[in-house]
């Protein structure tokens, strides 16, 4: 229970970042980069992150300049988006305006990845509690019964998700530019 009530405010979170019509410098400074040597990095552990104008992000790998094209390749196939533009040492990023059609792909991105994403962990958490009551329980009736509340309340969380969701996008779409 405890654990399906942590996925639930991890989604609030996520989906309070995702519908931001703001921008959030922590999208970039957590996107995940992968190196030359294979490992993978965060964004804000390679480069210093800013918002240079409302419209603009730069990222200054003045300490780390050997990233910065695992960095931009990052940014390209990331979910954002966003076309870089490296000058020196430096990634510059425009930030896409918020139109209605920005807001629509918002909205559709976040209920086929965030909420999938939420409804996986939550499986994840049932099977690994339906496996553990299975061989603790001293009867079939008693295991079946277990099943049956984890069942009901995944379920119920994932109502909860998809209703969090449907109250982010309703009021993302409705926000005027």
């Amino acid at each position: 229970m405890k654990e399906m009530q942590e996925l639930e405010k991890i989604l609030v979170e996520e989906l309070a970042k995702h519908f931001s019509t703001m921008v959030d410098l922590r999208v970039y400074e957590n996107l995940p980069v992968i190196l030359e040597n294979g490992e993978e990095e965060l964004m804000n552990r390679l480069g210093r992150v800013t918002l240079k104008s409302p419209q603009m992000v730069v990222i200054n790998f003045s300490d780390n300049p050997a990233v910065i094209k695992a960095a931009k390749l990052a940014l390209q196939k990331s979910a954002l988006n966003v076309n870089p533009q490296q000058e020196g040492i430096a990634l510059y990023i425009q930030v896409p305006k918020m139109s209605r059609e920005r807001r629509e792909q918002l909205a559709h991105s976040a209920k086929h990845v965030l909420f999938n994403d939420f409804k996986k962990a939550l499986n994840d958490v049932y099977s690994k509690y339906d496996k553990k009551s299975s061989l603790m329980s001293k009867t079939h009736d008693e295991a079946t019964h277990t099943r049956n509340v984890l069942l009901s309340l995944k379920h119920s969380m994932e109502m909860k998700g998809a209703e969090r969701l449907e109250e982010s996008r309703v009021a993302l779409l409705k926000e005027v530019n």
